[in-house]
C-alpha cells in the first residue's frame, strides 16, 4: 500500500472557504502520471498540485485539471503548495525565517519564496512565467457573440489581449456593474476556446470592491471544465501589463491590489509586484489558510 501526505489548502484568503481551494499531494515521485489525473479528477477542485523531486530546482510541482488534464501553472495551486510545505516543514522550512527556492515547472524554473516569520501565517511570494502580452486578432462582437454576452459588456475603448505563454485571452469590463451581468454561455465559449486554443477567458476593471485594491477580475475556463474560477493567480501578471499597457492605473505604482471571487461568493486577494526592466515581468505575494490533511492511501 502506498500512502501520500495531502492537505487541503484555500489560497488567496485568510478565511476558510474563500479564494481558491486546492489539494496538495506530497511524495507524488511514485505516481503515474494516469494516477495524477484521475486522483484530481476524484478531488474534484480546479487543480490539484503534486509534489515532486527535481534534478533542475530543489522540487517540481505539477498541476492537474478536475478533466485530468494537467496546466503548465496554476497560480492557487502554488500558493497552496508553498503554503503546505510551511505547514509540513518540508524543504528546511522548520523554523521561523525567509526561504527560497528554486521550482520546476512546466512554464518553466521560477523563483519562489516563504515568508515564514510567523510560521503560522507564511506570505507566499513568486515569480509568473514570462508575460507575453499582445493584441489579439479578435475583435469585441466577435469574442462577446462567442461567450453569448452583450458586447456593451465590454469597454470598446480597450483591445483584446492574447497572453501567449499561457493562451490566456483578456479583456476589459467598463465598471463593476457591468463586470456582476457576465454570464458566459458555456458551450459557445468552449467552441471558441476548443478552435482558438484559448485556456482562460479573463475579464477585468480597474475597480474594485475592496478601496484598497486596483483591479478586479473574473476567469472563466470552459477548455478545461471551469465554468468560473474563484481565483486565478496566473492571470494577474498579464493583469497588471494590460492596466499599464493602456495606462488604466498610476504606471509609477510598484505594487497593485487584484482581487477576485467575490461575484461567486469566495472574495480573495493579492498584490502584483511590478518588477521593473525591459520585459514587463510580475511577482506575486499571497496568504492561504490550512483546512485539513489527510492521507490517500493507493495499492
Amino acid at each position: 500500500m502506498r500512502s501520500y501526505p495531502i492537505h487541503h489548502v484555500d489560497a488567496f484568503t485568510c478565511k476558510p472557504f474563500e479564494g481558491n481551494p486546492t489539494i496538495v499531494v506530497f511524495d507524488a515521485e511514485t505516481l503515474s502520471e494516469s494516477e495524477m489525473a484521475k486522483i484530481a479528477q476524484e478531488m474534484n477542485l480546479s487543480e490539484t498540485v503534486f509534489v515532486l523531486p527535481s534534478f533542475s530546482g530543489d522540487f517540481r510541482l505539477r498541476y492537474f485539471t478536475r478533466t485530468g488534464d494537467e496546466v503548465k501553472f496554476c497560480g492557487h495551486a502554488t500558493v497552496g503548495a508553498l503554503f503546505a510545505v510551511a505547514k509540513a516543514q518540508k524543504f528546511g522550512v522548520t523554523k521561523p525565517g525567509t526561504f527560497q527556492f528554486t521550482v520546476q515547472t512546466n512554464a518553466g524554473n521560477l523563483l519562489m519564496q516563504i515568508n515564514a516569520q510567523n510560521i503560522d501565517v507564511p506570505l507566499i511570494s513568486y515569480d509568473l512565467p514570462v508575460i507575453d502580452l499582445v493584441p489579439s486578432p479578435y475583435e469585441h462582437r466577435e469574442l462577446a457573440n462567442s461567450l453569448g454576452i452583450a458586447v456593451d459588456l465590454m469597454d470598446r475603448t480597450k483591445p483584446v489581449m492574447l497572453e501567449r505563454t499561457n493562451n490566456y485571452l483578456y479583456f476589459s469590463t467598463p465598471s463593476l456593474k457591468e463586470m456582476g451581468q457576465i454570464v458566459v454561455d458555456q458551450k459557445g465559449a468552449k467552441e471558441f476556446a476548443e478552435k482558438n486554443r484559448i485556456v482562460i477567458f479573463c475579464a477585468l476593471t480597474p475597480s474594485a470592491f475592496d478601496s484598497q485594491n486596483q483591479v478586479h477580475v473574473r476567469t472563466f475556463c470552459p477548455l478545461v471544465g471551469i465554468p468560473e474560477d474563484p481565483f486565478t493567480g496566473s492571470v494577474q501578471g498579464a493583469v497588471a501589463a494590460y492596466l499599464f499597457k493602456h495606462q488604466m492605473v498610476d504606471t509609477q505604482l510598484g505594487m497593485i491590489g487584484s482581487e477576485q471571487g467575490h461575484f461567486l461568493g469566495r472574495p480573495g486577494q493579492v498584490l502584483i509586484e511590478i518588477k521593473k526592466g525591459p520585459q514587463f515581468a510580475a511577482k506575486l505575494h499571497a496568504r492561504a489558510i490550512h483546512l485539513y490533511s489527510a492521507t490517500l492511501k493507493l495499492p
